[in-house]
């Protein structure tokens, strides 16, 4: 009797272990407290909300749950074996709390975003092949009794995108969306505008995506496929879908068209993801100068675009105005890095502007741009964004700042001591395009992206952080998953959970056990230890 007992006692304890085993969280929640028990998905089983605005997250449940399962799942009415219930409502809390047991599911939240949170632990909790495409069978589709109780360290927790140097489609967009989502990454920088194209279609100005959106390939074209041919990676090829010719000549590109913004804007929605479009002023503007010549000083189509004309200003707000219509968010980015100010100092017409305005030099010349814009758009309900630079020559206090540049670590101090917003994405840590090796990944977890110097008032001042994917040497969605995953799942826990609770030995058993979630997604990512650049 007694050995029995013993069996008994060890496969009661070894069921315990293996359901506490499916629980590995990423980002790392607040609590998690868990339960013996399991919930299985079956045929007939509805979604319920308590509130109008949470159908758009049930749906995006269901199709979620749907497309792998095969399992008949509905999303209508107030109640449900899954319920999504919204607390008293306050945008800005995005914590959440998760019940899951024999009996269902339930996910409340004080806002949309907090639901849309606690669906991504749902996601996590169910198997990996929950994240499939396709339909997959001989799978018990089973979540584990749990209590998650939730809430982000930061509010700004996103990933940048340049489509400019190389292209990526709606499609493509949005796949790289879902995988923000899974990992409660709220912010799609949208870079859309740079010195080799425009890649959004600005209805005043057709010239800026009929010309501006395609080119001969260009130096990073030819790069990209050397190194193809070089290294045999298909991966840096590119797509022959981007490449159209015209006349005998093969041009690469593309571009997006309003109604297709509108398309990803309501898409990133549903997920909880706000879209911070970037179009860069008033440098890199090749392209736009070589569109429409007399943007340039000497009406000659060279960047950067002159200060001194009233026709510049007005072909700015004009290129907003679009821009503000069709991205009902808070935030857009005006840019303002890496301008060549020199051309300012040759041209007649900024040097008057100088003179008008009672500016010192070139640097103040940019800054009066960057504030006169900044109240076009709050006259327009908005804000604005701009790369560290905005900084030189004076910035208004409304203004909020990326902090880009590693080399400069005062920036995020000086920016913040005058009051500013910061935006964390300096290069030495969130420039996912860079190179990696097998030391990166930890280097970023271990890492101090948050300057050790704030004081708890300018700490006040961080809004949260981003990584930054330049498209320069990532000319395919294959080429992106390698150089983002796994880092964002590292990026995506700094943003959330608190540095004290941030522990590499307590990740990275989590990590690890994400691995064939991304295979289940399709992401191509980088194996933890690789010799391959």
């Amino acid at each position: 009797m007694r050995k029995r007992t013993i069996a008994w006692a060890a496969c009661l304890l070894m069921s315990i272990a293996a359901s506490f085993a499916e629980v590995n969280i990423i980002p790392k929640p607040t609590s998690i407290t868990e339960q013996t028990g399991t919930f299985y998905l079956k045929d007939g089983l509805n979604i319920g909300t308590n509130d109008a605005s949470l159908k758009p997250a049930a749906e995006y449940l269901q199709e979620m749950l749907t497309r792998a399962t095969g399992l008949t799942i509905k999303a209508k009415g107030k109640k449900g074996k899954i319920q999504l219930t919204l607390l008293a409502p306050d945008e800005n809390d995005e914590s959440y709390e998760l019940v899951s047991g024999k009996a269902g599911i339930q996910i409340t939240a004080h806002s949309y975003r907090g639901i849309i949170n606690g669906i991504a632990t749902l996601r996590q909790l169910l198997p990996n092949e929950i994240e499939s495409k396709n339909l997959v069978k001989d799978v018990e589709w089973k979540v584990p009794a749990v209590t998650v109780k939730d809430s982000p360290n930061f509010h700004w927790r996103g990933l940048m995108l340049d489509p400019v140097r190389h292209f990526y489609s709606i499609e493509e967009t949005k796949q790289l969306l879902d995988d923000m989502a899974l990992y409660k990454l709220n912010k799609f920088h949208w870079h859309l505008t740079d010195d080799q194209a425009y890649r959004i279609e600005i209805k005043k100005y057709p010239k800026l995506t009929e010309e501006g959106a395609w080119h001969p390939f260009n130096g990073l074209d030819r790069g990209c496929m050397d190194r193809a041919a070089k290294e045999n990676n298909p991966s840096l090829l590119l797509p022959w879908k981007y490449i159209k010719n015209v006349d005998g000549q093969e041009l690469y590109g593309g571009f997006y068209t309003q109604d297709e913004i509108r398309e990803v804007v309501e898409y990133a929605a549903i997920r909880g993801i706000d879209i911070i479009p970037e179009l860069d002023m008033p440098g890199h503007n090749s392209v736009a100068c070589q569109c429409y010549p007399w943007l340039s000083c000497t009406n000659n189509g060279v960047d950067p675009l002159c200060l001194g004309r009233e026709t510049t200003i007005e072909f700015a707000q004009n290129v907003y105005a679009e821009v503000f219509k069709l991205f009902p968010y808070e935030y857009v980015s005006i840019g303002g890095d890496e301008v060549n100010r020199t051309r300012w100092s040759q041209c007649p017409e900024c040097q008057k502007r100088i003179e008008e305005q009672g500016l010192k030099d070139v640097s103040e010349l940019q800054a009066w741009f960057t504030k006169h814009m900044e109240q076009f758009f709050n006259a327009a309900g908005k804000r604005i964004l701009g790369w560290d630079e905005i900084l030189e020559g004076g910035l208004s206090k409304t203004a909020t700042v990326h902090w880009w540049r590693g080399d400069h670590p005062d920036v995020t101090q000086r920016a913040t001591a005058m009051g500013n917003e910061v935006v964390l994405c300096p290069f030495t840590f969130c420039y996912f395009d860079y190179g990696q090796d097998n030391n990166t990944l930890r280097h970023i977890y271990d890492g101090d992206i948050v300057p050790t110097d704030l004081t708890p008032e300018q700490l006040k001042l961080i809004k949260g952080m981003q990584a930054n994917i330049w498209g320069e040497w990532i000319p395919t969605v294959a080429r992106m998953h390698w150089q983002v995953f796994p880092r964002a799942l590292a990026l995506a826990e700094k943003a959330w959970t608190p540095r004290s609770e941030q522990k590499w030995d307590d990740f990275l058993p989590r990590l690890k056990s994400h691995l064939a979630r991304l295979e289940a997604m399709g992401i191509q990512y980088r194996p933890l230890e690789t010799s391959r650049p």
